[in-house]
């Protein structure tokens, strides 16, 4: 004859099918502790995200300054302010440029060029190279004469 063990009712169901108060407090610290572990391996990860965004970001500017520069058959130059840290579509109006547009860059970035670029009425650039560096990653952005841009490969400092 089979006897009821405490034990065994335990285990039974219940009429309600949800968690324990317990069950549901350990699974919280386990997860807390699983969110301690890996949180300090996403900050690298944003900060690299970021910065590749910054970069492509800058790219597409100088894409846009190349290709404003086709459709209007007038010469678009890429500048930076330091003042407000921003770059800078500049378009050529009697002799000298205008400013047609300011897009603000991350302030831990530091931008550096051996020649901004430029770009004439027909796609050809006056060639140049943009220095993108932060306190983790380095990048550069290079514009050639026949008004190829590519980025080079992150660098890790």
């Amino acid at each position: 004859m089979p006897t009821d063990l405490p034990f065994v009712n335990f285990l039974r169901k219940s009429a309600t099918n949800g968690f324990t108060l317990l069950e549901t407090m350990l699974s919280l610290a386990v997860l807390g502790i699983l969110l301690v572990l890996a949180v300090p391996d996403f900050y690298p990860m944003l900060q690299r995200q970021r910065f590749e965004n910054s970069a492509s970001e800058i790219r597409a500017l100088l894409e846009e300054t190349q290709s404003l520069a086709l459709t209007s058959q007038v010469s678009h130059r890429v500048g930076f302010d330091a003042n407000d840290h921003s770059l800078l579509i500049k378009r050529k109006h009697s002799g000298s440029y205008a400013i047609l547009q300011k897009r603000p860059v991350e302030e831990e970035m530091t931008l550096e060029a051996t020649r901004w670029p430029s770009f004439g009425p027909f796609g050809f650039a006056q060639s140049g190279t943009i220095l993108l560096d932060s306190p983790e990653f380095q990048t550069s952005i290079v514009v050639s004469s026949v008004g190829r841009i590519r980025q080079t490969d992150l660098l890790k400092k």
